[in-house]
This record gives C-alpha cells, structure tokens and sequence, in this order.
C-alpha cells in the first residue's frame, strides 16, 4: 500500500476527525488496486510500493513533513502523485459509507462527532464533487509525470509503465498520445479521457480508415508516427519533401478520425456530423492518390492506387469512375459518403 497512516490522510483533507481510524485504510487499499494498479500496471505498482517502504524506514513518511525538498527522488515525487488521487477518490466514493455504521444488531446508525456540527446534506455533496474533481486531476497529473518521465533523456519508471494499457504512446493508432488527439478533438489535453476513448479511436480507425486507403498504408502511417517505420524512402535526397507529403496525409487523416469519433458521442456532446468527417476523408483520399508516388510500396493494395500508364492503361482506355465527384451524372452514395443535404 501507499497510504499506510492515517496522517498521511490528514496531509491532503485537513481534519482532526481521523484521530486513529484505521479501518479508512482499506478503504484506501481498495482505491489503489481499483484505480492505481490499472494505471501504473502491477509491475510499476509494486516497484512503487516498494520504494515507498523504503522512504517509511528512512524518513518516517513520505509527506513535504518528512522529507525536505532538497530529499526529494524521482521516487518519493512518484510516490506523492499516486496519494493524492488515492486519498480524494477513496473519500469522494466513499461518502455513503463514511456517515453511517452498524450497531450490534445490523442496523444503521448516524455517525456524529462530539464538538463538531453535522455536515447538512448539500456541505456533503459540496465535499463528494471536490474530492472527486481533485481526485480526476490527480489522476491526470500522475499520467503526465509518468509521460513526462518516459519522453526525458534517462527514464526511470518507463519500462515497467510500458506493460500498462496507460501507456502514453499508443502504437497502433493514428492518435498516438493525448496532445496529439487535442490538436484535432478537444480533450482539455486529458491523459485519461484519451485512454477512456481508445475503443472508440480504434474502432473509427478500423471500420473508416483502413477500408479506404487500405490496411498496409494505414500501418506504415501509424508506425511512421511512432519514428518506427524503416523504408528507402526516408533516407533520399527526397526525404525532406516525402516526409512532408507524409505529414499532410496523416494529418487529414486524423481530421477525419476525430470527426468520426465526435459523430459516434452521445447527442448532447455531439457537435459535428458523420456528413463532415465524410468530406474530411474524402479530401484525405484526393490527397493521397495525387501523391501516391511518395509512399512507394506501401500503397499498392490501397483502393486509392492507380497502375501506372501502360499499353493496357493507356490514356485512350476508359477512365477509373471517380465516385467522389458529385458532378457525375450518378454519384454512387455509400455508408462513408457525405449527403447533399
């Protein structure tokens, strides 16, 4: 565990209420295997746990009471950042239970506290929001220090953060981290609200992406995100422009994904439709077949390749219909095409 005293408690909700309460602990327990192990993985969880008994021998605590600044370790600031979400979460979900307790024959009875006023009902509700809202801040603040740490010249908690689902780079996704994702949906740059949507990310990215510029582009394109992509074609005189060329078709293709994610939210948060992440993707599309030359091998099983000109597909062969051109005498409407309406 990583809150062991109740102190530590205090450190975070000032009160004298908690005097010598220990049963708040495994409230605390149940936090942490809920909401922390998924977060840093249980190999990072441990590791963390461990550190934190070691500061416990050391300093006694892990609180700005116990060690100095000038003391503070990767681990112990580690160590900081998993409490504090523990602490306010444990207590936000925990309300119900905090205000009642059992008698002898298993009824429920108030639970008052001598030279203190009941909380009414609307202080108490005050307390739930603003324990949960710190505890969901403290939440994103430790994903951005385990981000923070992963992206330094010499991580330390890296590797064994890298097994959880958590992980700040997502490696098979156009959307390859938070930040990216807000530059084209607003997430207010939230770690987990972006982990909360991958489902919804990779299934945009599998029914509307790959289907239209085919599954081996749409791969190359991903791992090109994530520097892991070695080709020929980025070690040229070219490099500079093909990399460019690249950039664009990723980024029209994110447009189009996070406007396929905003049409599939509940109505109320719902503020674009299908209809425009359609004319997005179509725009990615012209996109990539005027410059097809610029992504070599990788897009011939696209839909979006055309064969070079040979004596088959000489320039007096019947043209390839362009079914995005509302200007044809009949335009082919499919599940993906935006309406005229």
């Amino acid at each position: 565990m990583l809150v062991t005293k109740t102190e530590e408690i205090r450190a975070y909700v000032p009160t004298s209420v908690y005097s010598g309460d220990q049963s708040l602990l495994t409230i605390m327990e149940e936090t942490e295997e809920n909401i922390l192990v998924p977060i840093l993985g249980r190999k990072l969880y441990e590791k963390v746990c461990g550190e934190y008994d070691k500061a416990m021998e050391e300093y006694g605590g892990v609180t700005a009471a116990y060690v100095e600044k000038e003391n503070l370790t990767p681990e112990i600031r580690l160590i900081r950042a998993c409490q504090l979400p523990v602490v306010y979460l444990s207590l936000a979900n925990s309300t119900g239970i905090l205000t009642v307790s059992l008698n002898d024959g298993g009824g429920l009875n108030q639970v008052y506290t001598d030279g203190y006023d009941k909380a009414d009902e609307k202080s108490v509700s005050r307390f739930e929001r603003d324990a949960y809202f710190k505890g969901r801040r403290g939440v994103d603040r430790l994903l951005v220090f385990l981000e923070e740490d992963a992206c330094s010249q010499a991580p330390v908690f890296a590797d064994l953060w890298r097994e959880s689902r958590y992980f700040y780079l997502q490696g098979d996704l156009l959307f390859t981290t938070a930040i990216e994702m807000n530059r084209f949906l607003d997430i207010n740059e939230s770690r987990e609200k972006f982990i909360s949507m991958l489902p919804d990310i990779r299934y945009c990215q599998s029914a509307y992406i790959e289907p239209e510029i085919g599954e081996e582009l749409t791969d190359a394109l991903v791992k090109w995100c994530t520097r892991s992509l070695k080709s020929d074609l980025f070690t040229g005189e070219d490099k500079d422009a093909i990399n460019a060329v690249w950039q664009k078709a990723v980024d029209c293709l994110r447009m189009a994904l996070a406007l396929y994610i905003e049409s599939r939210r509940p109505e109320k948060q719902r503020k674009y439709s299908e209809n425009e992440a359609a004319y997005s993707m179509t725009k990615a599309r012209k996109f990539i077949s005027n410059h097809q030359d610029s992504f070599g091998e990788f897009i011939k099983d696209s839909p979006l390749y055309v064969p070079p000109l040979t004596e088959t597909t000489g320039p007096d062969k019947q043209p390839i219909f362009d079914y995005d051109n509302q200007d044809n005498a009949i335009f082919v409407m499919r599940p993906q095409a935006f309406t005229r309406h």
